[in-house]
């Protein structure tokens, strides 16, 4: 007969959890926000709250996605501190200030750990008011223990095995695990505010859309193959480069477009910015057309704030809701959900539509896009068209583009 041990073993998965914490160092994480004290003491992460400072994080450097984590924390009865989980720091944003959802640790009287709380953005998304179960399960002056299940727009956590918060939130897909320690203002305790953690450990279930699902064309992958494309509005073959695994723009070369055709879909398209010194719109400029004619900016703007011509933007129509862009030289993502206009007897009944995601964050919710946006490479009243990527006379890398139909 097999045990219940040999069972488990032979699960998918149950084997898997990797630790992010190795016990005696902090490698693999850095510090943001304010200036707590971080350190590992007797096998555990120490941090220590020191006055006038803001909410510290420390974070780990890899990204994740989907992920299943567990993890234990003893905190001080009056210190306030969480779990950032999806966060991010962007230098568009609040000057780099960090956010992203975090999972609570609420000592106080209120007991709400273990529920949601957006840091830097939105305020409590799950709270624990109505789950006294969950409030109760908190262990004061002991250590207590999460398990946090985020998968697509999904978010679960548990406290010392008792459910707690459940969230459907689609903002934000992707980020860093971060240990807050919050800030206590003016005031220096003695003995000081601390929290620790300890046996952090994950099972990284992956990011669904860094890789091409089933079904998607791949019109730009790792093997230097740039036969899918042509120059935009011509059947020439491209001038475009292969170098160091990804396709450079060749300037003044002109923009260019796939040779397959697509409407509605999913599109996927890393790309990294240069930097050569020019000011504004001279800097790092290129654009991603659906259907050859709906922009999607492209352009070295950080750390400026959000604008319809700045990264992110929908040229001409909309600004992002949020400035998310990356420094020159970093892969930065675009995931655009973008539904085709209709038409009938000749005549448009129905606008396009698009929702995109920036680096993981959805900065565009569903907006209308009334019009073919400034420069398109297609006029609206042809049917279809290819992906588009403009040359604008910047030298703009691109790698891992694909489309998958709707």
């Amino acid at each position: 007969m097999l045990t219940a041990i040999a069972i488990a073993a032979m699960l998918p998965g149950a084997q898997d959890w990797t630790p992010i914490f190795d016990g005696k160092t902090l490698d693999g994480w850095t510090q943001k926000g304010g200036t707590a004290k971080y350190e590992v003491v007797d096998g555990v992460i120490l941090g220590t709250a020191v006055p006038n400072t803001p909410n510290s994080f420390l974070c780990t450097e890899k990204m994740y996605a989907d992920f299943d984590l567990t993890l234990e924390y003893k905190v001080h009865p009056k210190l306030n501190s969480g779990i950032q989980i999806r966060s991010n720091s962007f230098s568009g944003y609040n000057n780099g200030r960090v956010h992203g959802y975090q999972v609570e640790i609420d000592p106080s009287d209120r007991s709400w750990s273990a529920g949601i709380y957006e840091e830097g953005r939105r305020g409590w998304l799950n709270s624990l008011e109505f789950n006294e179960p969950a409030r109760k399960a908190f262990k004061q002056g002991e250590w207590n223990r999460y398990r946090i299940i985020a998968k697509g727009d999904h978010i679960r956590t548990w406290i010392n095995g008792v459910p707690a918060a459940n969230l459907r939130d689609g903002l934000t897909r992707k980020g860093f695990i971060g240990l807050q320690v919050h800030g206590i203002g003016g005031a220096n305790p003695d003995p000081p505010y601390t929290v620790m953690w300890r046996n952090i450990k994950i099972k990284d279930l992956g990011d669904p859309w860094s890789t091409p699902p089933e079904g998607a064309t791949v019109l730009l992958s790792d093997d230097g193959d740039l036969s899918g494309w042509k120059k935009a509005r011509s059947d020439e073959p491209i001038e475009w480069e292969w170098i160091d695994g990804a396709m450079q723009v060749k300037p003044g070369t002109g923009s260019i477009e796939s040779k397959a055709v697509f409407g509605s879909g999913h599109y996927h398209i890393e790309f990294s910015v240069d930097d050569n010194g020019a000011a504004g719109q001279g800097n790092g400029n290129s654009g991603v057309y659906t259907m050859g004619r709906y922009e999607v900016q492209i352009l070295n703007s950080a750390p400026r704030k959000p604008a319809h011509n700045e990264c992110g933007g929908i040229y001409s129509v909309k600004a992002p809701d949020y400035a998310l862009a990356m420094a020159p030289g970093e892969w930065q993502t675009y995931d655009i959900l973008f539904t085709e206009p209709e038409w009938e007897g000749g005549k448009k009944i129905k606008h396009a539509r698009m929702t995109v995601y920036h680096n993981g964050t959805k900065i565009h919710d569903d907006v209308e896009v009334p019009h073919e946006t400034t420069a398109g490479l297609s006029p609206e009243s042809e049917r279809l068209a290819g992906i588009s990527l403009q040359d604008h006379g910047n030298k703009i890398r691109f790698r891992n583009v694909w489309v998958k139909p709707a």
